[in-house]
């Protein structure tokens, strides 16, 4: 897989539908052949487990044990109260400035929404979310508890109005959101992947659908579609249907990688071998335990994800702005905290608050 990226063809059609102007990049050694798509490799971790001591491990405190009774419509149930003990208000940033000055910033916008300012003047936003869950999604929401957000995004689409981009994992509802996506400045291009623009109905700007290993160039930054191991959907019927994946964000200067959501699995050795080391990682650290370890990364997981992409700085994602896994909501930065102390990795963690943002330029600088 050494020299992917040298072997393959790349074949643009442009397209018109429902006014949209979409542009579809396909690789030939993963193209997109309208059957179900499937990981390169199976998850490392598959069945419900133990896969790890620290599954064994209580994270919590006793004031947020609280059990609680299977309802009859239910969510990863585990038996707990996933959110009692949990203050949103106090993930909240206090200081939160969001603005277009902030070039070499990354802000979190809660879930896997980050506002990725680069030194260039490019500015993208990933997986914004930044309401309720929409379409098919709004109806699970209205009956299930666990769909519902835990406090309000730090920032509205419209206030946004120098962001340029768009960057779309996969099209799972606390990823994909039209509502959100709509509210963004007129000519912001959305990038996603293989045969996802038909979940969406975007009419702000240009779309592009890329397979894994595929890359173009947004304004002065070269994107690059990566492989992840994870699943899709968007209805009842259309499980595997569109492709998902992780996004590269290259300047010339600094790499940004945002993994979208994902498993563990030998891919990140692939993808750093395609791309060399990384600079900034934004890695998911939740909705892990029981069966969903194949399709999710526990904290431990990430951070060796981390160090097989060769990472310089370690950002976390997905906590506190939903209760979707088993685990309770304040479990994963506990687990994450314990899994740096045993593992040692060489590279910085940066763990963030709703809202805020951090220097990744003059970070990076400090660390060489």
């Amino acid at each position: 897989m050494k020299n992917r990226l040298l072997l393959t063809l790349l074949s643009t059609l442009c397209l018109s539908a429902c006014s949209q102007n979409i542009t579809r990049i396909e690789n030939e050694l993963f193209p997109g052949t309208g059957k179900k798509y499937q990981n390169i490799y199976p998850g490392t971790y598959q069945g419900r487990g133990p896969h790890h001591a620290y599954d064994d491990v209580d994270f919590l405190l006793p004031t947020e044990k609280k059990t609680v009774e299977q309802g009859m419509i239910s969510f990863a149930h585990s038996g707990i109260d996933k959110t009692f003990g949990f203050d949103y208000e106090k993930l909240l940033s206090p200081t939160a400035e969001i603005n277009s000055r902030n070039a070499g910033h990354i802000t979190w916008l809660g879930h896997a929404s980050f506002l990725i300012q680069k030194t260039n003047g490019d500015a993208f936003v990933t997986d914004p979310v930044f309401g309720e869950f929409d379409g098919y999604g709004w109806v699970g929401s209205k009956v299930i508890d666990d769909l519902n957000r835990l406090g309000d995004a730090p920032i509205k689409a419209d206030q946004l109005d120098f962001v340029t981009a768009i960057m779309v994992s996969h099209n799972h509802y606390d990823h994909l959101n039209s509502e959100t996506l709509n509210r963004f400045n007129g000519n912001t291009a959305l990038y996603l992947p293989l045969d996802t623009a038909d979940d969406v109905n975007y009419q702000q700007g240009p779309i592009t659908e890329m397979g894994w290993y595929t890359q173009t160039k947004h304004n002065n930054t070269d994107l690059h579609f990566l492989p992840a191991n994870h699943t899709s959907s968007h209805g009842a019927f259309d499980t595997d249907e569109s492709l998902w994946g992780s996004w590269l964000m290259n300047d010339g200067k600094h790499t940004v990688y945002f993994a979208g959501d994902t498993g563990y699995s030998p891919i990140f050795k692939d993808i750093q071998q395609q791309v060399g080391d990384i600079d900034v990682c934004l890695m998911p650290i939740v909705a892990y335990p029981r069966g969903a370890r194949k399709m999710h990364m526990s904290p431990e997981d990430a951070v060796q994800a981390a160090l097989d992409l060769g990472c310089k700085v370690f950002i976390p994602w997905g906590y506190g702005t939903w209760a979707l896994g088993f685990e309770h909501v304040n479990e994963p930065l506990r687990r994450l905290a314990r899994a740096v102390q045993d593992m040692k990795p060489h590279f910085i963690v940066k763990t963030l608050l709703v809202g805020e943002g951090v220097n990744y330029a003059e970070l990076l600088n400090t660390s060489n």
